[in-house]
C-alpha cells in the first residue's frame, strides 16, 4: 500500500475518516462501503485494527476494570494456492464479520465512544513487487 493507494479513495468514503498522516480509519458503520470499494476493485484486504482517537494521540485498546486492556485487530493471510479472485472476497468477508463483530467491553474502564478501524489493503501489483505473488491462476 502506498500513497497513490489513497489517492484512488473516492471523497465520499474519505470524508468522514479519521486520517493519521497517510492512513484512514472509518467508524464502524462506514467500514462496509470502504471493504466493498476494494473488493469490487478486485483488492485484498489484508486485516484491520481498532483506533480510538485521543486528542493527538490514537490508542489502539481499550482499558477494562480487570486490568488487561483489549485489542481488536484481525488479519487475512492469502492461503497456499488460493486464487487471487477467491483471496480477495474471504478477506472482504472476514475483515467485515470481525468489524461487525466489535462491541464496547461491558467491563470497560472508560465510556463507550466511537470506534474507528485503521483497514490495510493490498492490491495483486503489490503482491507481485514483492515477491509474494503465489496465487493460482483465475
Amino acid at each position: 500500500m502506498n500513497k497513490r493507494d489513497h489517492e484512488e479513495i473516492p471523497e465520499e468514503l474519505t470524508r468522514g475518516a479519521f486520517r493519521n498522516g497517510e492512513e484512514f480509519a472509518w467508524k464502524q458503520e462506514d467500514c462496509a462501503r470502504v471493504i466493498e470499494w476494494l473488493r469490487a476493485g478486485g483488492i485484498a484486504v489484508l486485516g484491520m485494527e481498532l483506533w480510538l482517537p485521543d486528542g493527538q494521540n490514537i490508542r489502539t485498546g481499550i482499558k477494562t476494570k480487570t486490568g488487561p486492556v483489549v485489542i481488536f485487530c484481525s488479519a487475512c493471510n492469502p492461503l497456499k494456492a488460493e486464487r487471487w479472485g477467491d483471496y480477495v472476497d474471504r478477506s472482504a468477508k472476514s475483515t467485515l464479520g470481525a468489524i461487525a463483530s466489535f462491541r464496547w467491553p461491558e467491563d470497560a474502564a472508560e465510556p463507550p465512544r466511537p470506534a474507528y478501524f485503521n483497514i490495510t489493503w493490498a492490491s495483486r501489483q503489490w503482491f507481485r513487487e514483492h515477491s509474494r505473488d503465489n496465487f493460482a491462476e483465475d
